[in-house]
């Protein structure tokens, strides 16, 4: 065995005369001499640093130690192969798959067994052995899991990159490969285990400093020490128990070079946790927090822009985190606003991407069963040959698609003939018939695109080997000439979405490897798509690179550089110190059997990583951590209270930001607010643009409304013109438009002048509307019949008649819906009334009506319509296709509506009634503030229609858990005839004609304020109704409203 030197030096230290000696040594003997490093950016900083002292160096002489295992084994290993830590888990995936392990299976499971099997191996841990008495079912079967997964590997020659180790320290004793070999950073070696690997001859080595290797990287260690001919080690080393409890003694060094060092500033740090006193650092160490995760990393943006400005360049500040992955998107979006350029040590999940997503989503369509959501997400991405994507999203909405190929074909189908069919019926207006036109020709394109969409990913169905899977999976991508990859735009996002194509060009290629591995293995397509995702969940994309720009990095990577500034952001609980100590798939009790590592070893292993990246700053440390993470607070790390007792570190940073581009335009708005000119716009827009819409938000949409901003359109008198004349005396309205008006004008304004509609709810059952012409419809066909047939009121000697044809009325409009679901099955069921469900809304409505029959109001005329087209069956004999003229005064408004019933008194006088089927309905005080029009004019109408006289309006609830008929306004005079009707004492009128002049009054209001161009937001302070659909689209503003009640000295 070779002499070994073990150096104990604090990180960091002692890494320039590595550097140097490897030099030396690399320039002599360049394929003999190889430095081995804790990290990958370790790695490439000191090639960056060799590289720009002008030493020529082999590409793979400077790694790390899993990087060294792998030159190896390229080099000298002969039948077998290498495969990737993705594809270990697809080969894991499949004998997972072959259904003989019950105890496994769960979302996750390949994660969390691959890395049960990685500490296993790695710490050479005899499983299940090793449990003793604790072995149970389920680690017996983890260990036939284990032993298949290690014999596929056998049988084909195959080598993961846990393996790999035990791999390389055979091939090194074999081949006595390096004759220099300088090794950094390793820190806590697990004990050696004894074995027969060791007994060559000593040669040379050289070794330095690795951070706690575990026991098969020390067994590669141990291999390097006997093959080559010097050996330097180095550990990272301070009188810190609590950090730093390895002394290399495990290596039984011939001689030790200690770098204990006197009372300095890193020696001090060094102690962080150790320390009873606290110490000056002389403003070395400085501490913030902020509000939250976006408003530190800005934070510490603004302080790298002033240190800039100072004279520090970019490549001279560090950024690190503890969570990498999560911190990274808060980066991008931060680091640009304030023009900080940097470099990200890695990429996020490839998965994550959206050019990726939607090549994934090609598998995943016919493999998820063609659910609505995945089509149209294919259909509209942009990487997608398709162009019909938001037509298809509104259609197949309006076809109540849900999922399956059968489906979106039959419903777009029937979509196109319903179109079709109401653009034929004699009662549609010509105005709609073109309009419906263009429908049908737009559905049926949609669904030749579907056809031809769902044609070709048919190929990728059934059951398939992987490599068919594979092929017919390039066969339609290629096909579609997929990706389309834009030829212009922002350079940065080109180069991203290249390198993301090349990740998943490389997952291809892995699972590729994998198909020649299991050449007649078959799987579903399902299974295939769960492979290709997982791989791309597993595959990083490319790194992000700015040549001279500040360092983004993990907390982990930071340890060992030399950074003059050091920026150490989100140091909550949870993420440092990360205190997990519980392997998967066993209990606490388990985990202390194997073990592995307890909550003391990750305790110090997580402060050594801190400390480590504290000494790794020259000039400054500036830690930070947030406070709360959106609403949820986040408690700060123990590691920030100990550096707070150690060293009572200064704040840093504030609240403004005047790097950024978008504080920048803020403060140059407030400027221009308060009729003061800034001295540079931030962006390129003009102060003339910039004035103006400045003016917008700070007049025009404040306090009361009142100018275009907010729907007044009556300054601008082509507007009002053309208002005037589109809703004029020849206008048709409905009541259920002016209530509309009444209640939002703004809505109105969308959905009546400009014809916008809302994107339809998906719902695969009854919508509200259609449950409401469902029971109209009913309601209509048994009351025409029944009145046909020369019946009265429902009583109790014609009840069962009245029920039966009730129930066989309401079962055939029932079967005309084809739904399945079961949330249909119950609907009916409460429908029509079940032995498990009870009395079903309709027995329940024939029961009121039979219970208010004394009322002496007769059921009369049903669906009396008014100024609509008429479809014979569908409606009452007393209606007309023409609008009913109501006075208001000096002009006339012109109606039209279908009213759901009329009850008259033997001497004529008449009540009418809405069927209502959801929960609330309007009552009298409504109607005298104006939000409900619809009972007092359709009264007006019947009496236009009739000569009759109209003496009361009710609301006919009928909906699950609620039938009853209730008066909203009745003639007081007629007490008898409504004391059996529930609820009705409050409801009474002395006079029914005030309440319709209140309903005209108010009538006359709206349509002054529609024909001059009033649209403003509803005025009620109160939250918009949930099923307003413009939401998006509005600036309705509640507080505003309140602060425009208030008066000048703060009073209401």
């Amino acid at each position: 065995m070779s002499p070994a030197v073990l150096y104990r030096q604090l990180p960091g230290e002692g890494l320039d005369a590595f550097i140097a000696e490897f030099r030396k040594a690399a320039a002599r003997d360049p394929f003999g001499t190889v430095f081995i490093v804790p990290t990958s950016h370790l790695a490439r900083e000191i090639i960056r640093r060799l590289g720009e002292e002008g030493a020529p160096v082999v590409a793979d002489a400077v790694t790390t130690l899993s990087g060294f295992a792998r030159r190896v084994f390229l080099d000298y290993a002969t039948s077998e192969t290498l495969i990737s830590k993705a594809e270990s888990r697809l080969i894991l995936a499949r004998i997972l798959a072959a259904g003989r392990y019950p105890l496994l299976s769960g979302t996750g499971a390949v994660d969390d067994l691959a890395t049960l099997f990685e500490v296993i191996l790695m710490r050479k841990v005899d499983y299940p052995a090793a449990l003793g008495d604790l072995a149970t079912a389920k680690s017996v079967e983890i260990a036939r899991l284990f032993d298949a997964y290690r014999r596929f590997l056998d049988e084909h020659d195959l080598v993961d990159e846990n393996t790999l180790f035990a791999r390389a320290v055979r091939l090194l004793a074999d081949t006595g490969w390096f004759r220099t070999v300088y090794i950094y950073g390793l820190f806590e070696p697990m004990p050696r285990a004894g074995g027969s690997h060791y007994a060559r001859p000593p040669r040379k080595v050289f070794a330095y400093g690795l951070f706690e290797p575990m026991p098969l990287e020390r067994d590669l260690l141990f291999s390097l020490r006997e093959s080559a001919e010097e050996f330097h080690y180095s550990i990272p080393y301070a009188r810190t128990p609590a950090v730093f409890a390895d002394d290399g003694e495990w290596l039984l060094p011939d001689a030790v070079i200690s770098g204990d060092a006197p009372d300095t500033r890193r020696s001090r740090l060094a102690a962080l946790f150790s320390r009873s006193e606290p110490v000056d650092c002389c403003g070395f160490v400085r501490l913030a927090e902020r509000r939250d995760r976006e408003g530190e990393v800005r934070a510490i943006a603004q302080e790298i822009r002033e240190l800039v400005a100072a004279g520090v360049r970019p490549d001279e500040i560090a950024v690190a985190f503890p969570d990498f992955a999560s911190a990274l998107p808060c980066v991008e979006e931060v680091f640009p606003d304030f023009g900080v350029p940097y470099a990200a040590s890695d990429g996020r999940a490839l998965s994550g991407s959206p050019l990726v997503r939607a090549l994934l989503d090609v598998a995943a369509v016919p493999a998820r069963g063609y659910r609505r959501e995945d089509v149209v997400a294919l259909a509209t991405s942009p990487y997608l040959p398709f162009t019909c994507g938001c037509d298809l999203d509104v259609f197949s909405r309006e076809a109540r698609i849900t999922a399956g190929a059968a489906a979106w074909n039959e419903r777009l189908a029937a979509l196109a003939r319903a179109a079709g069919e109401e653009r034929e019926r004699p009662d549609t207006p010509e105005s709609a018939k073109a309009r419906l036109a263009e429908k049908v020709a737009a559905i049926e394109s949609a669904h030749q695109t579907v056809r031809e969409l769902f044609a070709d990913l048919s190929a990728l169905e059934g059951t398939k080997t992987l490599a068919n899977h594979i092929a017919a999976y390039r066969s339609v991508l290629e096909r579609w000439q997929a990706p389309a990859m834009p030829e212009d735009g922002d350079p940065d996002l080109l180069e991203e979405e290249a390198r993301e194509l090349g990740g998943f060009a490389g997952v291809l290629t892995a699972l590729e490897r994998l198909a020649r591995l299991l050449p007649d293995e078959k799987m579903p397509l399902a299974e295939f798509s769960s492979l290709l995702a997982q791989v791309a969940a597993g595959t990083r994309t490319g790194r992000r690179r700015s040549n001279g720009g500040v360092r983004v990095v993990g907390v982990r990577e930071v340890a060992h550089l030399a950074v003059p500034y050091l920026f150490v952001g989100g140091l909550v609980e949870g993420a440092m110190p990360r205190l997990t100590t519980r392997l998967p798939f066993t209990t606490d009790a388990e985990t202390r059997r194997l073990r592995t590592r307890s909550r003391e070893d990750i305790l110090r292993e997580e402060r050594y990583y801190f400390t480590a990246a504290l000494l790794s700053a020259r000039s400054g440390v500036y830690l930070s951590y947030p406070a709360a993470d959106g609403a949820t607070p986040l408690v700060r790390s123990g590691f920030v209270d100990a550096v707070r007792e150690a060293f009572s570190p200064e704040a840093w940073g504030s609240d403004d930001f005047p790097d950024s581009g978008l504080a920048a335009a803020r403060r140059a708005g407030a400027l221009l607010a308060r009729g003061e000119f800034p001295v540079g716009m931030p962006c390129p827009l003009p102060v003339r643009e910039a004035v103006r819409r400045l003016n917008i938000e700070n007049y025009h949409r404040r306090g009361g409304y009142g100018s275009p901003y907010d729907g007044m359109l009556n300054d601008d008198p082509m507007i009002a013109a053309a208002l005037a004349e589109r809703f004029g005396a020849g206008a048709v309205f409905s009541p259920t438009a002016l209530e509309t008006y009444a209640d939002c004008p703004f809505r109105f304004y969308l959905e009546r002048v400009l014809g916008l509609a809302p994107l339809p709810e998906i719902d695969p059952d009854l919508t509200a509307q259609e449950r409401g012409s469902l029971v109209h419809r009913i309601a209509y066909r048994f009351y025409s019949g029944w009145k046909c047939d020369g019946n009265g009121p429902v009583t109790g000697a014609c009840y069962a008649d009245a029920l039966r044809r009730l129930l066989e009325t309401g079962r055939e409009e029932a079967d005309r819906f084809a739904f399945e679901t079961p949330a249909w099955v119950a609907d009916k069921e409460h429908l029509l009334g079940s032995p498990a469900a009870g009395q079903g809304v309709l027995e329940r409505f024939l029961r009121h009506e039979a219970e208010v029959a004394a009322s002496r109001f007769v059921p009369h005329a049903f669906e009396v319509s008014f100024g609509l087209p008429l479809v014979p069956g569908e409606v009452d004999a007393v209606s007309v296709p023409e609008a009913v003229a109501i006075p208001l005064g000096e002009e006339t408004i012109r109606l039209r509506g279908r009213v759901d019933r009329v009850d008259v008194l033997t001497d004529g006088r008449f009540m009418i009634t809405d069927y209502k089927t959801g929960s609330s309905h309007p009552r009298l005080k409504d109607i005298e503030a104006g939000r409900a029009l619809q009972l007092p004019l359709y009264l007006l109408a019947v009496e236009s229609l009739t000569g009759m006289e109209g003496v009361a309006g009710t609301y006919y609830t009928l909906r699950r858990g609620e039938v009853h008929n209730k008066p909203v306004f009745w003639d007081a005079g007629l007490k008898d005839c409504f004391s059996c009707f529930p609820g009705s004492q409050r409801s009474s009128v002395e006079d029914v004609r005030e309440v319709v002049k209140t309903a005209l009054f108010w009538t006359k209001r709206y349509l002054a304020g529609i024909r001059a161009g009033r649209f403003p937001p509803r005025s009620d302070a109160g939250p918009c109704p949930g099923y307003c659909g413009f939401k998006t689209a509005c600036r309705f503003d509640a507080l505003r409203l309140l602060n425009a009640e208030a008066m000048p000295d703060g009073t209401d």
